[in-house]
This record gives C-alpha cells, sequence and structure tokens, in this order.
C-alpha cells in the first residue's frame, strides 16, 4: 500500500529538518516536498529591485525545492515537488487533501518569550485543521541527522480511542523502535502518598492508579496481539507538562500521541493536551488522527 508523505519546505533549516525526518522515518513512503511563495510576506526584496515580487518568490521557490530533491537523491530516494502561490497553511492544506496524503510532516518556527519552544504561525494552523495524522519537527536539521530514528517513543495514553490509534500507529509505523507506553496520573493535589494516606485523598489516588493500570494493561494487550514489546510508566503530575517533562528527561527521541475527536470542530482545534505538548515539547512529536484498526 502506497503511503503519501507530504513535507512543506520554506528554505529554513527547520523546514529542511522536517524533510530529513521524513526521509529517516518513512524509508517506504512516497514524499512530495511542497514550497509556497507567498509574495505579501517577501523578505528577500532589495531596494531599488525591479523584478516583481511575485516572480522572486517563484525563483526562490524553486531553488528550495531543488535543495530539497538533491537531499533525497543523497538517501536514494525519489522526491515529488509542487510549487504553489498563496498563503502558506491555506494551500499546505489544500495540496494535502488534493494529493490525497496520509501523513503531513513541517518544522516548527518562531518562539514565545513564555514557552519555548512554540508552533510558529504556520505549523500550528496545519496542526488545528488537517485532517490527516501530522508531525512536528521543532529540532534543527543537524539534531535530526544525528539521532538514530525512529530510537525511543513514548506514546502518551489516557484511555480514549484516540490515544490507542497513536499507540497502534507507532507500534505499526515504527516496528524497529523501543516504545513506551505513558500515563500521567493527573492528580488534584501535589502531596506524596504517605501524606494522604488514612485520607479522602487516598481514595483519588487509589482511583488513579487503578485507571492507570487499567489503561496500560490494555496497551500491553494490543502490543502483545502485534507482536511487540512494550515498557509501560506512570508518573504524578499535569499530563501535559508531565508527558513534556518526561520526554525530556528520559532522553526519548520523539512522542505519538492521539489528537482528540474527527469531527470538523476537532479539525479546527485539537485536543488540549496534545496541542500543549506540540507546542512545548522539544522533540518531534506525532498527532495521530483516527480510531484505532
Amino acid at each position: 500500500m502506497s503511503y503519501d508523505v507530504l513535507v512543506p519546505v520554506d528554505g529554513s533549516d527547520r523546514g529542511f529538518a522536517g524533510l530529513e525526518y521524513c526521509l529517516a522515518s518513512f524509508p517506504d513512503a512516497s514524499p512530495t516536498a511542497l514550497f509556497v511563495a507567498d509574495p505579501a510576506h517577501d523578505h528577500t526584496a532589495t531596494v531599488g529591485s525591479s523584478e516583481p515580487t511575485a516572480e522572486r518568490a517563484q525563483e526562490r521557490g524553486e531553488r528550495v525545492l531543488e535543495r530539497a530533491a538533491d537531499r533525497a537523491d543523497e538517501y536514494g530516494r525519489e522526491l515529488r515537488t509542487e510549487l504553489r502561490t498563496g498563503t502558506p497553511h491555506t494551500e499546505i492544506l489544500a495540496v494535502a487533501d488534493e494529493k490525497g496524503a496520509d501523513h503531513v510532516v513541517l518544522g516548527s518556527h518562531g518562539q514565545s518569550p513564555i514557552t519555548r519552544p512554540f508552533l510558529g504561525r504556520v505549523s500550528e494552523a496545519v496542526v488545528r485543521r488537517s485532517s490527516v495524522s501530522t508531525t512536528v519537527v521543532p529540532e534543527t536539521t543537524a539534531a535530526i541527522r544525528d539521532r538514530e530514528l525512529p530510537g525511543e517513543i513514548l506514546v502518551p495514553l489516557d484511555g480514549s480511542e484516540q490515544a490507542e490509534a497513536a499507540l497502534a500507529d507507532a507500534l505499526e509505523t515504527f516496528p524497529d523502535a523501543s516504545h513506551t507506553a505513558f500515563h500521567a496520573l493527573d492528580l488534584p493535589f501535589d502531596r506524596p502518598r504517605s501524606a494522604v494516606e488514612g485520607t479522602y485523598l487516598e481514595a483519588v489516588l487509589e482511583d488513579r492508579e487503578s485507571r492507570a493500570e487499567e489503561i496500560l494493561e490494555s496497551a500491553a494487550t494490543l502490543a502483545d496481539e502485534r507482536g511487540a514489546t512494550l515498557e509501560t510508566e506512570t508518573a504524578p503530575g499535569a499530563p501535559a507538562r508531565e508527558i513534556v517533562e518526561y520526554a525530556e528527561s528520559g532522553g526519548y527521541d520523539q512522542l505519538v500521541m492521539g489528537s482528540h475527536g474527527r469531527s470538523l470542530a476537532a479539525r479546527l482545534f485539537t485536543g488540549s493536551v496534545a496541542e500543549r505538548v506540540a507546542r512545548r515539547s522539544p522533540r518531534t512529536v506525532t498527532l495521530v488522527r483516527g480510531a484505532p484498526a
């Protein structure tokens, strides 16, 4: 079965990091590099230049796509290229739909003074509106090249169908990776077990631990059915923060998680935890859409 991956590139290092990730992670896929010439945001213009902005943007796009094709050649891969003119996120979504892309991989741009790294204007719009699974690569090209992908993958689970779909996707897409299923207990208090024993909070803790055990047992069963090995871990804390911190402290190479909901409204706004993780993670994050097989 053909697996088509769309990789928007804009000439920046982060854009090419997305291509690097795609070439390393999907060796059997059919990749397409897309450049969107956006005359409204032309940063290459020089004083006194007589060349029309649209032509200048088109020429830059051709150069960027040529570089992308050269990089694919180094992998011994054929890369299709597409050059469009318009608003980047609108064209990315349109091409993904027109070409029947199964997956979109894109670099993350920009930084927020509050949270670093932070999804850029284009990547955030694509993440929120894409109807297919999306990978956000916040790392540099050099960092991706130095990483042995797929590496160690952390799969956050919350008991939802979308999270289970993400686990199934990670196991099937990256069979050679090391997989860990992770559940954040999301306790309504920040106290050690010894401090809640004998209080009503102990029942809350036991309930969360029991649910975590059920979720991870279900994950282990899913992995067993696929002949895969799965590590399981839990930790107390708010899910988004705990997922990002656990992935970083554990040295994981990437995260794969469910993006909640498949309705039109859900396409416009991903699950709050998934979005926060995609915004804050210094590691590559894939948001999987769809129900488990």
